[in-house]
């Protein structure tokens, strides 16, 4: 039952191209605060940047299909980071808060050359992420993409498995990912909660596209989306067949969701003026 932690935020099968990313991708590690934050990137610098967030527990290998679409690399710059925690950034430890977090992530910011804003796209706990991005770097995000993501803090509340897996001894036998993907479930909700507020005023494109079978994330987040985001341009895409697997099972419907959404992106405002909102550092 354990397992279950895991199933919707890792890809159900393997999806690197034979030979390598090299053929298609470009790896990166870069120092963040001293923190080893490890990407890669694909497509054509200059063009409107694309950054995903993966889940929980993950790495940039859950977008490997989209890194290799034609029609993404033709037309996007795209990055794919490994969260703290996990994947080749593991090293630099976990980092549950999401304000740390999205701290990390913002760096690759740096990297858009378009002089438009740049569309984040999570899966999962990336996406709940990438709404605490929205949230805390308003100046660089102009769009957000959420796939299967947890978004309400009511819904978001761990299960019986998530305080077994949180007990030491039981914790200590955990492999790594393992533990530190429980133990960003066990803080979810009050992350969540922390960026209620902004949410409900804030004023970009966001799209929710949710599987109705998700047996990980509460389909009834679309619900709490529709209610919470007033001040959004806001699309909510259900799917009444599909669980949490949705990302890689159809993933047409998400790469034309990210072409649609990257036609809203607005121009980037002046670098001197790109600092992320005052908002509460525990969080």
């Amino acid at each position: 039952m354990l397992l279950s932690l895991t199933q919707g935020c890792a890809p159900p099968y393997a999806t690197t191209a034979p030979g390598g990313f090299s053929e298609y991708a470009r790896e990166h590690m870069i120092l963040v605060d001293d923190l080893e934050l490890h990407f890669v990137e694909a497509g054509q610098p200059g063009k409107p940047l694309v950054l995903f967030v993966h889940g929980t527990p993950g790495s940039w290998h859950a977008f490997d299909s989209f890194l290799r679409d034609p029609r993404l690399v033709l037309n996007l710059h795209m990055i794919a980071v490994d969260r703290l925690g996990f994947g080749k950034s593991a090293t630099s430890g976990p980092r549950p808060s999401f304000h740390d977090q999205a701290r990390t992530i913002s760096k690759l910011f740096e990297r858009n050359q378009s002089g438009m804003k740049t569309l984040l796209v999570g899966h999962s706990l990336g996406g709940s992420i990438g709404a605490r991005m929205a949230v805390d770097y308003p100046n660089d995000v102009g769009a957000l993409l959420a796939i299967s993501s947890a978004i309400s803090p009511q819904l978001a509340q761990p299960r019986w498995y998530n305080h077994f897996a949180d007990l030491p001894l039981v914790r200590s036998l955990l492999p790594k990912d393992l533990s530190v993907a429980n133990e960003e479930v066990m803080l979810l909700t009050h992350e969540l909660a922390a960026i209620e507020p902004q949410l409900r005023i804030l004023a970009i494109p966001v799209t929710i596209i949710q599987g109705m079978q998700d047996k990980l994330v509460a389909p009834a987040n679309a619900d709490y989306v529709e209610a919470t985001m007033n001040e959004a341009t806001l699309q909510v895409m259900r799917f009444p067949d599909a669980g949490h697997f949705l990302i890689w099972e159809q993933p047409d419907v998400v790469t034309d969701e990210i072409l649609r959404l990257v036609e809203e992106l607005p121009a980037m405002m002046e670098q001197s003026s790109r600092w992320p909102v005052t908002m509460n550092n525990n969080a």
